[in-house]
């Protein structure tokens, strides 16, 4: 099958369908009948374009003297222009290519594809020449203006630039240690010579490792766990200790539960909870797989659990924005949340943390974690909340923006109740 019409399909469901390309292009990866080049063709395209669909939109307009209403037309030209942009592929072969394909979505535009990738040759056409000279990196970087501004005004130009330099350079392949099946000796000595592992500082079981780990079974015998190393970070810094009470609020898809076990070396009393029952499975199947026994899963909205018991040591993994992914997924930078809808999540959040102060035992800690950039959402959020409960104190507090040690945006927070 051809990989252009492949990542044409995905991307009208991204682009205009609202999907999430990662769940598509997963599809794709164990389909015998397309070969891993193709397969890594289409996942640089298809991230490719997303990522700078703003860019490519700009450009494309200079050359046109009304909209393009066919939405696949769109795209198919937006493809080939990323190829030539950004692959640095030859002329005559992708405009070849994107002829072919606009005949299968609709004959009688092939021509005026042609007529408009003829244009966009001229490299004069790929410069952002704009008014508001404050936006071009990132139109550039096919970063909307709205949350570069955000950004800018919540924290500072130089952190927004930083920021928007960074989030569409390719991501390390991490991988935190299951030490429950292997020491960290083991795993060294064993798999340097194929991984090429890197430790990391900023977070302890974390390591880069090489795509050759695809050729290994550790993934399948469950001895590491792909996992950014901040959400590690996170368990790590609510420090759980043997023989507590801990719980998860927002368990899926087990990596921080999974994780806040194995710190423990699954000797404490573990709760966990889910709103989203369909995900079940795949939190089963990744507890399994890595060994972790004897957790108990309530699928219900966190803020109607109901308990008489108090944990010593609670994570909130809020449902947030989602700003600080943007560099594995960029579809994020193309949804702009409604007022009412960001409203409510302010408000959810707001809850779920009463909730968790209501189950905190006397001298518990609570970690308030988001993958956001976005000081509603974190540091103001958690200011607001300080106020109204005098007996919590802020003990950690940090906002990454990822360019720091190369992985996703996070916000980690950690709050200890008085034991008075």
């Amino acid at each position: 099958m051809n990989p252009r019409f492949i990542s044409l399909n995905i991307l009208d469901n991204v682009i205009f369908n609202n999907l999430f390309a990662n769940k598509q292009l997963n599809n794709i990866k164990n389909n015998m009948s397309i070969s891993k080049n193709d397969i890594f063709f289409i996942f640089k395209l298809v991230y490719g374009v997303i990522q700078y669909k703003l860019y490519l939109e700009y450009v494309t307009n200079k050359v046109l003297k009304k909209e393009i209403k066919n939405n696949k037309i769109k795209i198919i030209i937006w493809m080939a222009l990323f190829q030539l942009v950004f692959l640095n592929s030859k002329a005559y072969y992708v405009i070849n290519e994107a002829v072919e394909l606009s005949k299968k979505v609709d004959h009688n535009l092939s021509s005026f594809v042609n007529a408009v990738l003829r244009k966009l040759q001229n490299k004069e056409y790929w410069k952002v020449n704009i008014k508001n000279k404050k936006n071009v990196a990132p139109l550039k970087e096919g970063i909307p203006y709205w949350l570069f501004d955000q950004i800018s005004k919540q924290y500072s130009i130089d952190i927004a630039k930083k920021w928007i330099e960074y989030v569409n350079k390719e991501s390390n392949l991490y991988v935190r240690l299951n030490t429950l099946k292997i020491s960290k000796e083991n795993f060294i000595n064993n798999y340097n010579d194929v991984l090429k592992i890197e430790e990391l500082e900023i977070s302890n079981n974390f390591f880069i490792v090489s795509s050759n780990l695809f050729e290994t079974d550790l993934l399948k015998k469950g001895f590491v766990y792909i996992q950014d190393p901040l959400s590690g970070l996170a368990c790590e810094i609510l420090n759980p200790e043997k023989n507590s009470k801990i719980l998860d609020m927002c368990c899926a898809p087990g990596g921080k539960l999974s994780y806040l076990s194995q710190l423990v070396n699954q000797e404490a009393d573990i709760t966990a909870i889910e709103i989203n029952e369909n995900k079940k499975n795949i939190i089963q199947n990744n507890l399994e797989n890595l060994g972790i026994l004897n957790i108990n899963i309530n699928y219900i909205d966190a803020v109607d659990y109901k308990t008489k018991t108090k944990f010593d040591y609670i994570l909130l993994d809020a449902p947030c924005t989602g700003y600080g992914v943007i560099k594995n997924k960029p579809e994020i930078r193309l949804r702009k949340s409604t007022n009412d809808d960001i409203q409510k999540l302010y408000n959810l959040q707001k809850k779920l943390l009463e909730k968790a102060y209501s189950l905190l035992s006397k001298g518990g800690a609570i970690v308030y974690s988001t993958c956001t950039i976005n000081k509603n959402e974190n540091e103001f959020q958690i200011d607001e909340f300080l106020k109204k409960h005098k007996k919590m104190k802020k003990v950690y507090e940090k906002q990454y923006f990822g360019f720091e040690y190369n992985t996703n945006g996070f916000y980690i927070c950690k709050l200890i109740k008085s034991s008075v």
